[in-house]
């Protein structure tokens, strides 16, 4: 999931630079610049989370749930205020609740927090140093 935020924002990003011209030209209703910064900031969140998850940062447990939850409110409020009506809105609706879930089960898995908790607790220095 960390890599899919990643992938879509540098497309947004580059997409965003290409295009710059077209979007200018025909006024579109975000602007160049908006659809580059926020493709830029994915890339960025999406390295920086991807780097705490290899590094095993305790603190990545929870950036990634509140990193997705980000993307959909995003998501959202550009859907809402600034595209056309569109007929899919039961799918969206749908597939970003089954992201969340997914998200949910996958951040909250016993397995994934002992992963987090147990490098974590090996960072840790050992308070007790009589014991040798």
């Amino acid at each position: 999931m960390v890599l899919s935020l990643s992938a879509w924002g540098a497309i947004r990003l580059l997409a965003a630079l290409r295009w710059w011209g077209v979007l200018y030209e025909f006024a579109a209703r975000l602007s160049p610049l908006y659809l580059s910064i926020t493709g830029a900031g994915w890339v960025l969140a999406g390295g920086v989370l991807l780097w705490s998850i290899w590094n095993a940062k305790a603190w990545a447990h929870w950036a990634i749930p509140i990193s997705i939850s980000l993307w959909l409110v995003e998501y959202w409020i550009e859907r809402s205020f600034y595209q056309s009506a569109r007929a899919n809105l039961s799918f969206a609706f749908s597939a970003s609740t089954l992201l969340m879930i997914l998200t949910a089960i996958i951040t909250f898995n016993r397995n994934t927090r002992t992963f987090f908790m147990r490098s974590e607790e090996h960072e840790q220095p050992n308070e007790d140093s009589t014991s040798a």
